[in-house]
């Protein structure tokens, strides 16, 4: 072997050596990570799966418009007592929208109503509105509901006084409203238009929802119309 030969193979050994030397100090340095991790690195990250529909946002505008009508619906379903369609409203709400605080809410409401307890205080409740509004014959129909499912409810015998008080009342309307006009129509013979008139006014503000008073209001009409024609030939 040459000197020149012999002196290459050093210098290669050397320079291997070196490099073994290197990659042992930076692996006990902590610079190069493990081949594990390296693994972990390169594989992609699992995207997360997105939301629920219902958990991104609340109802839109046309499912609110929706809900808002079949809630409505079974409210007023419930109130006449029709239960089952109550019922039947509130599953097509859930079906627009399901799990909306409003129709769980009205879902509450209407199981309340359908107890015993529930259905007494609606009935109750009609009973006043009907009083109020001069409907004896409903308030009586609701009392008489209300007496079949408590009779000893105390509400019921301060309802009934209150018809009672109503139905008085509006028997000294009927009568003073008649006599007003009894006295128009005998004015209306005599040809003093403007007497019958100011009765005729006068009736209906005793009770200006009687069909009585505005049949009157009619006649009245017509005969002055009658008593122009007449004028006019």
């Amino acid at each position: 072997m040459s000197g020149s030969s012999f002196l290459r193979y050093i210098a290669i050994g050397i320079a291997a050596l070196v490099i073994v030397t290197g990659a042992v100090w930076l692996l006990d340095r902590g610079m190069a990570p493990p081949a594990s991790q390296n693994a972990d690195a390169a594989k992609p990250a699992t995207p997360a799966p997105p939301p629920a529909a219902d958990d991104q946002a609340g109802p839109s505008t046309v499912q609110t418009d929706q809900l808002v009508s079949l809630i409505g619906e079974a409210r007023r379903l419930a109130a006449a007592g029709k239960f089952d369609e109550a019922d039947a409203s509130l599953q097509k709400a859930d079906k627009v929208y399901s799990g909306w605080s409003e129709t769980e809410k009205a879902r509450a409401e209407i199981a309340q109503l359908r107890t015993p307890e529930g259905q007494l205080k609606t009935q109750l409740e009609r009973a006043r509105l009907a009083i109020e509004h001069n409907d004896h014959t409903a308030a009586e129909q609701a009392l008489a509901e209300a007496e079949r499912l408590n009779a000893q409810a105390p509400q019921i015998a301060d309802l009934r006084a209150a018809l009672k008080d109503a139905e008085q009342k509006q028997q000294q309307r009927d009568s003073r409203v008649t006599e007003l006009l009894t006295k128009m129509r005998e004015e209306i013979a005599r040809g003093d238009f403007a007497a019958a008139d100011a009765d005729l006014n006068a009736a209906e503000r005793v009770d200006i929802r009687d069909p009585a008073v505005h049949q009157a209001r009619r006649e009245l009409t017509r005969a002055r119309e009658a008593k122009e024609k007449q004028l006019n030939k």
